[in-house]
């Protein structure tokens, strides 16, 4: 009778347990949920206050620092090392669900015998050949902070973020846009003055 009395409590014991552990659990992800939007809310306050400035005329360039290197090595040495750069040059181009946009870079592409676009010329390219822009995402959670005016060194919007992107960059994916034939400045979204559009590496 001891035996099976023993067995109950520790049954019980495990399935109390088992119940407490759960919940504490599913309350942390939902904690930690309500601190994501919040800094997503934050992060995009900001941003919407520097695109006030952009369609208003004003300059889009921001400056990337990588947060792992600033204290150390801003705004002196930029050199590339195993956590990346520094610091880098950007353009703020929008807000995502997932993230800030910027445009990084300028690429030419080349349209291939099929019509598709490849970065590189192949031998079945029709030689055609125009620049596309290059806009890289940095997640939300991954900037830790935005300082609309810049310093002394920039005077320009510092992006302070985790470079943990492919090869130490702070971009967790790029996308190609090129400028839309459409587009009508002054009523349509300033968004709007660029088409997605795909790429083969």
């Amino acid at each position: 009778m001891n035996w099976l009395l023993e067995n109950i409590i520790g049954i019980v014991g495990i399935l109390v347990g088992g119940f407490i552990a759960y919940h504490v659990y599913f309350l942390s992800k939902k904690i930690n949920l309500k601190d994501r939007l919040n800094h997503k809310e934050n992060i995009s306050k900001k941003v919407e206050t520097i695109l006030d400035k952009i369609r208003s005329g004003g300059n889009s360039k921001v400056e990337l620092i990588n947060i792992k290197k600033y204290v150390k090595n801003y705004p002196h040495n930029n050199e590339e090392n195993r956590y990346g750069y520094t610091y880098l040059g950007a353009e703020l181009k929008s807000l995502r669900f997932d993230g800030v946009e910027f445009f990084c870079e300028v690429k030419e592409v080349c349209k291939k015998e099929d019509n598709n676009l490849a970065l590189k010329e192949s031998k079945n390219s029709k030689r055609e050949k125009y620049n596309v822009f290059v806009a890289g995402l940095i997640p939300y959670e991954w900037i830790e902070y935005v300082d609309i005016q810049g310093d002394e060194f920039s005077y320009r919007p510092q992006f302070f973020s985790n470079f943990k992107g492919k090869e130490k960059s702070p971009y967790k994916y790029l996308t190609y846009y090129k400028e839309s034939e459409v587009y009508n400045e002054g009523s349509d979204p300033m968004d709007m003055k660029w088409s997605r559009i795909e790429v083969n590496n």
